[in-house]
């Protein structure tokens, strides 16, 4: 029998297979992972248009299918908007669906409060634009962001106005390369931080999480990981486990949402 615990929708931004593995070596017995896929192909303000329209149908075909929580990844279209568009788009939709509906950048936020950091690096592969959107969303739940240069990989002749990488040549990103670009930048700072969030599911960061947490010596919550905590959060689910940092090895409670006006 599948989903006697939880049924879980799942709203990808890519097409990518690699960030749906984190997703079903964590899941818990009993929980059964649904997923689906918005199908974004650049890191361009165009190429995100209609994404968060995209995302509420998808969001209902697996409300049909019986998943009692949906988990919308992909925070480029969110971090396009104001800080509060996030919260109202999500209160709207669970009244629709009477459901759960989690966001890509709320809950990350709770999850860097959570391992009780207040001053924390933002690793990234974007551009100016949506690192500053990412410092001011976590800023109005508390959390003071410290951009690092996004990762750079850039093709010959290619151009994503909110992309350092581009979006398809992320997926040559390896774990090392994550490593390698946090630590570098994270020891170059002016000042300590307390943790390190990873941001994106395009590049490989999973592997590179307890490696950079050993060396630092700071929590490093990678968005996926922050997905994965706070739904089974939300849900009620007991779940620990290894291999992704002390987010999921340790499952600290969520601290209360704070409503954005």
């Amino acid at each position: 029998m599948y989903a006697w615990r939880a049924r879980i929708g799942l709203v990808k931004p890519t097409h990518r297979g690699k960030s749906f593995a984190p997703w079903y070596t964590t899941a818990p017995e009993g929980v059964e992972i649904v997923p689906t896929f918005i199908g974004f192909r650049s890191g361009t303000r165009k190429g995100f248009e209609g994404g968060t329209d995209r995302a509420v149908e998808l969001a209902r075909q697996l409300r049909e299918v019986g998943c009692e929580a949906v988990v919308v990844s992909g925070s480029p279209p969110f971090l396009l908007e104001p800080p509060a568009f996030e919260q109202e788009w999500r209160a709207k939709l669970e009244e629709e669906l009477g459901i759960h509906v989690l966001t890509p950048v709320e809950p990350h936020a709770l999850a860097m409060r959570a391992v009780g950091a207040k001053r924390v690096a933002l690793a990234t592969y974007y551009t100016a634009d949506l690192n500053n959107a990412l410092v001011a969303s976590f800023a109005a739940f508390g959390v003071d962001g410290i951009p690092l240069d996004g990762y750079q990989k850039r093709p010959e002749g290619s151009n994503e106005d909110l992309y350092s990488t581009p979006l398809m040549t992320l997926d040559n990103a390896s774990y090392l390369d994550v490593y390698n670009h946090v630590r570098r930048s994270v020891r170059a700072l002016d000042a300590p931080v307390d943790a390190v969030y990873i941001n994106g599911g395009g590049w490989d960061a999973g592997r590179a999480v307890e490696h950079l947490e050993a060396d630092l010596g700071i929590p490093v919550v990678w968005a996926i990981a922050a997905d994965i905590w706070s739904v089974y959060q939300v849900l009620g689910i007991k779940q620990s486990v290894t291999g992704y940092g002390a987010l999921l090895s340790d499952s600290p409670p969520s601290p209360e949402r704070i409503l954005l006006g």
